[in-house]
């Protein structure tokens, strides 16, 4: 028996083949999803609007200290909207209560709220201190963080 006759080296290149197809079938679907999902940037105005807005007094001072951060050259709000950066835990506390707002807004649509209301409202309000028996806002957004490998 040869190299080429072993029913175990047809059956792995067959598996092989197979999952070279596979594969194929997998980046052709990808790329249509890239190509039908729209790609979405900021434009000068709205990174000025972004700049303007953690500049403010209004602003928590997570996002004041993001927006230091910026200045010092460690990221900008490019990298941001581009999703880099999204690991650290710094963004993610900046950013938690806009997402925070998305969420509210997102469940209010979902029971059926029209959306001009959703909008008049406003964001949400500003995070309060928490009492001994309420969850910190660390508890709150444990979605951002990275899951524990099973």
């Amino acid at each position: 028996m040869t190299f080429n006759d072993d029913p175990r080296i047809a059956e792995a290149l067959a598996q092989l083949e197979a999952a070279e197809v596979g594969l194929d079938e997998a980046i052709v679907s990808a790329k249509e999803v890239e190509q039908a999902v729209p790609v979405t940037t900021l434009s000068k105005e709205d990174l000025r609007l972004l700049e303007e807005h953690a500049r403010g007094d209004d602003a928590p001072r997570s996002l004041r200290e993001l927006q230091e951060r910026i200045d010092r050259g460690e990221l900008s709000w490019s990298d941001l909207a581009d999703g880099r950066h999204f690991d650290d835990p710094d963004v993610q506390s900046a950013l938690a209560p806009g997402v925070k707002g998305m969420r509210q807004a997102y469940t209010a649509i979902e029971e059926g709220q029209p959306v001009d209301d959703i909008i008049e409202a406003g964001p949400p309000l500003p995070p309060r201190a928490s009492s001994p028996t309420e969850p910190s806002d660390d508890e709150t957004y444990d979605f951002l963080r990275d899951k524990p490998d099973d």
